[in-house]
């Protein structure tokens, strides 16, 4: 009897471990979705080249440096780049693309 209360407890811990396991890589997602975009990158141009070739500028008006990359729909998303205060980032994207927002990378 005192076998079975032992393997009892020992399995109740187990599946507690796990539960707790789970729920920290649940937990872990927040913080990645918390950075995606941040305000105070702002779009301050735009237009087109040759009619059909869209492109961005965006501002860096934060105290302090980022990276940043542009997101474009319908499009590729510009590189990764370093962005110091008052700073400012070019994109051109393909045609048919939209932009869509500036996020931390």
């Amino acid at each position: 009897m005192n076998i079975r209360a032992g393997f009892r407890a020992l399995t109740v811990a187990a599946g507690a471990a796990i539960l707790l396991i789970a729920g920290s890589g649940a937990a872990s997602a927040d913080p990645v979705e918390a950075e995606t975009a941040i305000s105070c990158v702002k779009k301050i141009d735009s237009g087109r080249y040759d009619i059909i070739y869209p492109w961005v500028q965006v501002k860096n008006g934060c105290a302090w440096t980022y990276d940043v990359k542009v997101i474009w729909n319908n499009g590729p998303d510009s590189p990764c780049k370093e962005l110091s205060p008052g700073e400012t980032l070019k994109s051109i994207s393909s045609p048919g693309a939209s932009y869509q927002r500036v996020d931390l990378c």
